[in-house]
């Protein structure tokens, strides 16, 4: 993930300005502006709202979570890293009916995987036992779909 001082200077040179022009907008001086782009300094709220003014409501969400990301410790990192590849490897070995589920339905059985992740980081759990797991949770999500198209019926 790219750190704050890259995505503001990816900003910056997107939108052709110098690192004086930069400052000026954001009412600090260009050495703060260099500084920043260079990871040397830590953004401030004032800054930070100031770039929000300038920035797409998306590259905002970027640096936000950036700025999150990095000050995360690096175990932690590499256990989210790990639980999200484990995650999508479960996607990938899921039920064939998974693949049809559209919208809603996709967000909603996503979610109850997402929400059941912590259980499959558990080293001690054998890769069988963790698809079994899975199966278990689509086999539930799929029941629950059924009973609700009976109770709309």
């Amino acid at each position: 993930m790219k750190t704050l001082g890259q995505l503001i200077k990816e900003y910056r040179e997107k939108n052709k300005m110098t690192a004086l022009e930069l400052a000026e907008k954001l009412e600090v001086s260009q050495v703060f502006v260099t500084l920043l782009e260079n990871d040397k300094r830590k953004i401030s709220k004032k800054v930070m709202n100031k770039l929000s003014v300038l920035m797409s409501k998306e590259e905002i969400k970027k640096l936000i979570a950036s700025e999150e990301y990095h000050k995360t410790p690096e175990t932690i990192k590499k256990k989210l890293i790990n639980l999200e590849k484990e995650n999508e490897k479960l996607k990938l070995n899921s039920d064939p009916r998974v693949k049809d589920l559209k919208g809603r339905e996709k967000l909603q059985y996503e979610e109850l995987l997402n929400q059941n992740a912590l259980f499959f980081n558990d080293e001690s759990i054998s890769e069988e036992d963790k698809k079994k797991m899975v199966d278990a949770l689509t086999e539930a999500f799929y029941a629950i779909k059924k009973s609700n198209k009976k109770k709309i019926k």
